[in-house]
C-alpha cells in the first residue's frame, strides 16, 4: 500500500500538478464587495484549487478593498504583486475600451441572455484576453445581474429621477445614459459611495440590487429601483506574471477551472438576485420598479447608447459587433 500511495505521488508530482511544501506559490484574490456573487466566487475558487492542486498553492481572500481601491488593485494585478481580483470589467477600460461592450443597454433580453452570451465560445476568451499585453487575463465571467439605484429619495416614475446626482462608472457612456434621464453622472470609487450617501454628497448609486444590499445601502437609502437598464458582468482577473510562474499543467488546471465557474456563479448570482428583494425590505428599504410606461420610455431614450458610444468607435467597433452578433444566436433560457 505504501508503495502504491509513493507511486501515486509521484506520478502527480511529475505531471505538475503538486509541488513540495518548500515550493508552496501564494495567491491572493482582493475584491472591493463582500458578502455578494463576487466574494463566493472568490472562495470557490480557492477551495477549488487548493483540492485540485493538492496544497500547491494556497489562497487567501481579500473582500471590501483590503488590498486598496479598484485602480491600486489593477496596478497590483498588472505587476503581479497581487495575483487575483474579481471586479466588473468595466473598470479595465482604461486598459482596453472594449471592456465597455457589456455595458451598452437594451442589448440582452434577460439575465440568462446576458449569461450565454458572455460565454459563448465566440466572444468568451477574445473578450477575457483584451488585457493580456497589460498582464491581465480574465478566468471566469458571470452575468452579476440587472442595474438598479439606490436613492435616498424615491424614484417611482421617470420625473422622479430629475436633477438627482447618482454614482456611476467612470466612462462617457454611463454619464451621457444618467443625462440622457435628467440625472447628473458622478464617477466615484465603490468604496466611497456609501458615505458620500450618508453625508448627501449624492443622491443614489447606480449598480446592482445585490453588490449594494451585501455592502449595507440601506442604511442610508431606504429606496431602489430596479431600472434593468443594463446588465452587470462580473470577471475574476489572474496576472499573467504569476500564472506563468506555475507548472504547465498547473495552469491548464487554473483556467479549465475558471471556465467551469461561469455556469457556478451565474447560477449564484441569479439566486442572490432573486432574494435580494427581501433583505432590501427586511432592513425597512422599498424596492420599487417603475410603471410599464416609463419603462419603455427610458430603454427607447438609452437603447441608441450602445450604436452611438461603441458601435461607432473604431477602437470598439467591432468587439461590440462581434457581442451583438453573439447575442443574436445565444439562447435566453439558463443551461441545463
Amino acid at each position: 500500500m505504501k508503495k502504491l500511495i509513493g507511486a501515486a505521488a509521484t506520478i502527480a508530482f511529475a505531471a505538475g500538478l503538486v509541488a513540495p511544501a518548500t515550493a508552496q506559490k501564494s495567491m491572493r484574490i482582493g475584491m472591493v464587495t463582500i458578502n455578494d456573487t463576487q466574494h463566493a466566487l472568490a472562495n470557490k475558487l480557492k477551495e477549488e484549487i487548493e483540492k485540485r492542486l493538492k496544497g500547491a498553492i494556497k489562497v487567501s481572500v481579500f473582500p471590501a478593498a483590503q488590498l486598496g481601491k479598484i485602480p491600486r488593485q489593477i496596478e497590483n494585478l498588472k505587476l503581479g504583486v497581487q495575483q487575483g481580483f474579481v471586479s466588473p470589467p468595466g473598470f479595465f477600460a482604461g486598459i482596453n475600451k472594449n471592456f465597455q461592450v457589456p455595458d451598452a443597454p437594451g442589448v440582452f433580453k434577460n439575465f440568462w441572455h446576458a449569461h450565454n452570451t458572455l460565454t459563448h465560445k465566440d466572444f468568451r476568451d477574445k473578450y477575457l484576453r483584451l488585457a493580456e499585453k497589460a498582464g491581465v487575463i480574465g478566468l471566469t465571467i458571470a452575468n452579476y445581474g440587472p442595474t438598479g439605484i439606490a436613492s435616498i429619495k424615491p424614484i417611482r416614475k421617470l420625473d422622479d429621477m430629475k436633477g438627482l446626482k447618482i454614482r456611476v462608472l467612470a466612462t462617457p457612456m454611463e454619464s451621457k445614459a444618467a443625462s440622457t434621464m435628467g440625472m447628473t453622472g458622478v464617477p466615484m470609487p465603490y468604496s466611497e459611495v456609501l458615505p458620500a450617501l450618508q453625508q448627501g454628497t449624492i443622491d443614489g448609486c447606480l449598480s446592482n440590487a445585490v453588490v449594494m444590499g451585501a455592502s449595507k445601502f440601506y442604511t442610508a437609502t431606504k429606496f431602489i429601483t430596479i431600472t434593468e437598464t443594463g446588465i452587470i458582468p462580473s470577471v475574476l482577473w489572474v496576472s499573467t506574471r504569476w500564472l506563468k510562474t506555475l507548472p504547465k499543467a498547473q495552469q491548464d488546471e487554473i483556467l479549465k477551472l475558471g471556465r467551469e465557474l461561469d455556469s457556478w456563479t451565474s447560477v449564484q448570482a441569479f439566486e442572490n438576485n432573486k432574494k435580494i428583494v427581501k433583505v432590501w425590505t427586511d432592513n425597512g428599504a422599498e424596492v420599487i420598479r417603475l410603471p410599464a410606461t416609463d419603462q419603455k420610455t427610458m430603454m427607447d431614450k438609452l437603447a441608441p447608447l450602445g450604436d452611438e458610444f461603441l458601435g461607432k468607435d473604431t477602437v470598439t467597433k467591432d468587439m461590440y459587433a462581434l457581442m451583438k452578433a453573439t447575442a443574436a444566436k445565444a439562447s435566453d433560457k439558463a443551461p441545463n
